[in-house]
């Protein structure tokens, strides 16, 4: 890393550190730093919403080692962080083992790791998972270390193509003015080709995120579905892997919403639940879409949730938006 020096206008190396050296221990600093900083976290991450369930949790009685830190995002993806100092040649082996004995969770299970929180975000979960329409998906597997050994990658690369979604990110430190400042630095799946690494797959930033779609399309049985994805896309690439859009028609009466595509019907979330907000809806839905608060109305994230199941429904919804696209 290198910074400029306003002085003699030259670019200046600075220190390179460990975590070690630097006396940052894996689990009472590193991850201790993240869980209380879980926003500011994802946001480096690249996570658009992610909310925090846990750390050091047991994935199952017959364990004895725990997830470092688990996380859900809003469409029910479960996130598995493995956190390593350096380098692990198990560390891909252990979060495998992890998200498969998460992966058959179910939404009691998560509830029950909830039981003790009580901070607004928890409760804006809790009443995600209570939603007796809330599906859970496959969990992710996000490794974290100073490191890896390319057998990790190439295996993580290998399993790709299988669908197991696996990121790596290399957590690097340095000192600046007696602070150690560090960064994260992805380095599974690369958008290139690497010859050590990685090779390119259809994970890579270059795919063709339209057929992702199309894959995605194939497990959904409403019958607008397609209408809907085409109606969706010109407004937004959206989230294939996820099956959603997010920040949509923020210009529309109803505001910004974030749009899931579950297996029969679409799920959508507004973040307004102010007595103006619902008015609306019941105005322009006229009772053919019934919907439901999620969160609470004193937090930062609340609104409005409800599904569209029919097309008819789906015709009500465009007009209430006011989208004349389809």
């Amino acid at each position: 890393m290198l910074k400029i020096d306003q002085t003699s206008k030259k670019l200046v190396p600075v220190s390179s550190t460990s975590l070690k050296q630097s006396n940052i221990l894996e689990r009472e600093d590193l991850q201790k730093a993240i869980v209380q900083s879980w926003d500011a976290f994802c946001h480096e991450m690249g996570y658009e919403e992610l909310f925090f369930v846990g750390s050091e949790i047991t994935p199952h009685d017959s364990c004895r080692d725990r997830i470092d830190i688990l996380g859900v995002s809003r469409d029910g993806t479960p996130v598995v962080f493995e956190l390593k100092r350096h380098r692990d040649r198990l560390q891909l082996l252990q979060a495998i083992s992890y998200a498969a004995m998460v992966a058959k969770w179910n939404t009691k299970r998560f509830l029950k790791e909830l039981v003790y929180k009580s901070d607004d975000e928890t409760e804006e979960l809790q009443s995600l998972l209570s939603d007796p329409d809330f599906e859970l998906e496959d969990p992710e597997i996000v490794l974290i270390a100073e490191a890896f050994d390319p057998e990790v990658i190439l295996a993580a690369d290998w399993l790709s193509d299988f669908g197991v979604p696996i990121s790596a990110f290399t957590i690097t430190a340095v000192e600046y003015r007696d602070d150690v400042l560090i960064s994260l630095d992805q380095k599974f799946p690369l958008p290139g080709v690497d010859d050590v690494y990685v090779r390119r797959t259809k994970r890579s930033s270059g795919s063709d995120k339209s057929t992702s779609w199309q894959e995605a399309l194939k497990n959904l049985t409403f019958p607008f579905a397609e209408r809907a994805y085409t109606t969706f896309r010109r407004h937004s690439e959206g989230n294939p892997s996820r099956r959603s859009f997010h920040s949509m028609y923020s210009g529309s009466p109803l505001g910004r919403m974030g749009i899931n595509f579950r297996r029969k019907y679409l799920k959508v979330y507004t973040v307004d639940q102010s007595p103006e907000a619902e008015q609306e809806l019941r105005k322009r839905f006229g009772g053919l879409i019934e919907f439901t608060t999620w969160g609470n109305e004193s937090t930062n994230n609340s609104g409005f949730t409800f599904t569209i199941e029919t097309e008819e429904q789906f015709e009500r919804f465009l007009q209430a938006v006011e989208d004349t696209s389809a």
